[in-house]
């Protein structure tokens, strides 16, 4: 297994580095609920990494301080562009989220040029509760890089009706997979949605 290492970056965040190798960095982002130690991100992160990929995972500062995300992304946004600036030493990141991970995600890939590729696990289309708010995805469009949608096929969060319909947005190259399972690709389809997502990163051209 690749080794582990503790990172500090941006202004006082902390996250975990796995491996060392040389076939580029990736940012494993969490979602609203839990953080860096979610068995899906830290099983992705660790066969990265032993497929040579240096990969990220950190926690957003609210955790652990408070019980949800700010309002509208706006602290962060900047946090995981900061990821960003600190992984681009090791070539141009590849964005992995996790529901507002993918989010957050979405929104930083759309204004920069330096991302390499994005996988979305479980992107929350919707919010929750009965009439959700509609939420804006057009910004999709502005994203440059490849991305692939890896979908519970009972996401009460991501319909994929309602993806289909986000995904118009998209100008770059995507690729859109189901698992069976809930917003967590639960009851049993987790490795299978992990498989799917490093399966993928290996196959991407060098970066």
């Amino acid at each position: 297994m690749a080794k582990e290492s503790e990172i500090k970056f941006g202004s006082g965040l902390v996250g975990t580095m796995n491996g060392a190798g040389n076939r580029g960095p990736v940012i494993v982002s969490h979602g609203a609920g839990r953080g860096l130690d979610a068995p899906i991100l830290v099983k992705t992160a660790e066969q990265l990494a032993d497929l040579g990929f240096r990969v990220l995972r950190f926690n957003f500062s609210y955790m652990g301080v408070r019980p949800a995300p700010s309002a509208g992304r706006k602290k962060e946004q900047p946090e995981l562009a900061s990821a960003v600036e600190y992984m681009r030493q090791f070539g141009s990141p590849i964005l992995v989220g996790k529901s507002f991970g993918a989010r957050v995600g979405s929104f930083v890939a759309a204004e920069r040029d330096d991302i390499r590729a994005l996988v979305f696990y479980g992107l929350p289309i919707c919010g929750m509760g009965k009439n959700p708010k509609p939420r804006d995805w057009s910004h999709l469009g502005k994203i440059k890089a490849p991305i692939l949608f890896i979908t519970g096929h009972n996401d009460k969060l991501c319909p994929l009706t309602q993806l289909v319909e986000e995904q118009k947005y998209i100008t770059s190259d995507f690729a859109s997979q189901v698992v069976p399972g809930d917003h967590s690709f639960k009851p049993k389809s987790e490795d299978a949605a992990i498989k799917l997502c490093v399966d993928w990163i290996d196959a991407l051209p060098k970066g």
